[in-house]
Formats: structure tokens, C-alpha cells, sequence
């Protein structure tokens, strides 16, 4: 499946929203910063870095994004949590 990643790419101080045109539809993928974290070179980012640093977070989160959202429907929101991520 297909998936490709809005630009806009919101932060609200717990989690960063990304919008994600597939196949099935748009889906709204939620990443927490305890996934965040989980990427060694943000893994004690602090809340502005991540606000700074989110368009190059979601590109290293896009492969594990993909394939949660190979699940998805339209519509849904999904949630890539940190047990979905290697780094």
C-alpha cells in the first residue's frame, strides 16, 4: 500500500499528528515522544526539539508508519507506539 505523508505536521507537546493520504483513504497517524524517544538521537529530546526537529522524525518513523498503516481505514487514527519501533 501506498502512503504519502502530509507536510503539515503537528506537535502538541505529547505527541506529533501526521496525515497520511492511502489507498483505503486519509488516516491520521499519532505519534507519541515516548516513540520519539526511541530513536536514539532524539531519545532526550525535550519538547522544542522535537517541535524543531519533527519533519526528520517522521521521515526516520515513515517505514514503521507505512506499515501500521497498511492496516488502517479511512478515517482512523492510528498510534505508532514504541514497541513498533527499532532504531
Amino acid at each position: 500500500m501506498a502512503a504519502e505523508f502530509s507536510n503539515q505536521i503537528d506537535w502538541d507537546g505529547q505527541a506529533l499528528y501526521i496525515e497520511a493520504a492511502t489507498d483505503a483513504g486519509r488516516v491520521t497517524c499519532r505519534v507519541p515522544r515516548d516513540t520519539v524517544h526511541v530513536i536514539r538521537l532524539y531519545s532526550d529530546a525535550i519538547g522544542r526539539e522535537i517541535y524543531l526537529e519533527r519533519h526528520r522524525i517522521v521521515q526516520k518513523l515513515a517505514p514503521f508508519l507505512r506499515a501500521k498503516l497498511s492496516f488502517a481505514e479511512a478515517g482512523q487514527v492510528i498510534e505508532l507506539l514504541p514497541c513498533d519501533v527499532e532504531d
